[in-house]
């Protein structure tokens, strides 16, 4: 349980990369292109693998290691690539003009989440034996981040890379609970999120030009 504590070098890197993913969703969140959602979202999930592998090397586990390479192969290049190409280049999606706020307010109200978030889960009152628990405020604030993005953003392309980064909050959170949750648990979470994007990704695909604008304000609107 030690191994990956904050003073040792996996816990090191487990904090870097926490910090890295967290300052990739204020990318995000302080972004206006939808090329620069899917490319933070993608340099994100790739940080994510890096994060998962340190575990894996940390614990001699094989599962985490195919976990990482996983999250790397799917998350990190196979979700940005087809969001890219199914999505912005075929929808003609440059610009997101469909924004509730300003980004200067955007981003004032995630620092204020971050805060909140080290503030009621801080190492300090994480319960004893878990492991990088300086993560845990991290991944808190992550996910944090990426509700805000789905709210304060209206385009429905732009509400999903959101709720994507929730998802990697979440998977950031349970590497620090590695040592004592069960492998299958966060795969079955992980392999069910990912084919429910997947399965997104198609869908939104099949929508004509004219809803290449869309928001979900305008698609409230049309139901009778």
């Amino acid at each position: 349980m030690e191994k990956l504590a904050a003073a040792s070098p996996a816990g090191v890197l487990l904090d870097l990369s926490g910090v890295l993913i967290l300052l990739l969703a204020f990318a995000c969140l302080g972004s206006k292109l939808f090329n620069r959602y899917v490319a933070y979202y993608g340099a994100q999930s790739v940080v994510l693998s890096f994060a998962a592998a340190v575990a894996a090397w940390t614990f001699h586990s094989v599962e985490l290691w195919i976990l990482a390479a996983l999250t790397l192969a799917i998350k990190g290049i196979g979700i940005p690539v087809a969001t890219r190409r199914l999505l912005v280049r075929r929808l003609a999606l440059s610009r997101d003009t469909a924004i509730s706020t300003g980004l200067s307010t955007s981003l004032i109200a995630g620092g204020a989440l971050t805060a909140f978030a080290y503030l009621v889960t801080r190492p300090q009152l994480v319960p004893h034996g878990v492991v990088a628990a300086a993560v845990v405020p991290l991944s808190t604030a992550v996910i944090l981040l990426g509700a805000l993005a789905m709210v304060v953003r209206r385009h429905t392309v732009a509400q999903l890379i959101g709720w994507l980064i929730v998802e990697n909050g979440v998977f950031l959170g349970a590497i620090t609970l590695v040592a004592t949750f069960p492998f299958i648990v966060e795969a079955g979470i992980f392999l069910d999120i990912a084919a429910g994007v997947l399965i997104m990704l198609v869908f939104v695909s099949g929508l004509t030009r004219q809803l290449a604008e869309a928001s979900a304000g305008e698609l409230r609107g049309l139901r009778g």
